[in-house]
């Protein structure tokens, strides 16, 4: 259920800020970055990715309408310490940090707003920790089933996600490339998932859940 004050902490932000749009690709924080704006999400899907030596940058998550971000950075007077990347074309509110600060202060619902995002965070963090123990047809399957309840499209064949590859997927679970494409094939032969170019469908998600459920049995 949504959280009412949450929602009004949103709405301040917004009469406070400046909307401005994005295309898929663009970079709309970028790690080392001063913290000078705190952006709030009103369309598009972004994923958050950690700056690394590596060649695949781990990410931490995916963030759609309604979605905080940047506020750490600008309440610890801190540098970025991530990327945001746009994977959708969308939009966002744009607000200042030093107007944020004042808000939060100010507004009770702008720290409601603020203790709902970290704590939404935390509770990601803590099934990304659990998940890391299941196989990894448990966690390719719960990964997407996750992503495509929360920011897919009822299409009414299925949950549809659009915007995430194959890439980005495996890197979410913690697996090879390899490894998440023989899932893939495993859950498509059961139709219980139909892929595209940066496209996953559940047609069954009771039946995901099921596959989930074995998958971890088998563990």
């Amino acid at each position: 259920m949504a959280d009412p004050s949450a929602e009004r902490g949103r709405e301040a932000l917004r009469a406070a800020g400046a909307l401005r749009p994005f295309p898929a690709g663009r970079h709309l924080i970028n790690a080392g970055e001063h913290s000078d704006e705190v952006l709030l999400l009103e369309s598009g899907l972004v994923k958050v990715v950690l700056p690394t030596v590596r060649e695949r940058e781990p990410i931490t998550g995916l963030f759609g309408r309604g979605d905080l971000l940047g506020e750490l950075g600008v309440t610890g007077a801190a540098p970025r310490s991530a990327h945001v990347i746009a994977l959708v074309a969308g939009s966002a509110w744009h607000v200042a940090g030093s107007r944020f600060v004042v808000l939060r202060a100010a507004n009770p619902d702008v720290q409601r707003l603020v203790d709902h995002t970290w704590r939404e965070r935390q509770r990601a963090a803590d099934e990304l920790q659990l998940s890391l123990v299941s196989p990894v047809p448990a966690r390719v399957a719960a990964c997407l089933l996750r992503w495509a309840r929360t920011f897919g499209e009822d299409t009414g064949g299925g949950l549809e996600l659009r915007g995430v590859s194959q890439d980005e997927l495996s890197q979410a679970v913690a697996a090879s490339v390899k490894s998440v494409q023989e899932v893939l094939r495993a859950l498509r032969a059961e139709g219980l998932l139909h892929t595209g170019r940066l496209r996953f469908r559940l047609p069954d998600p009771d039946g995901m859940c099921q596959f989930i459920a074995n998958a971890d049995r088998r563990n």
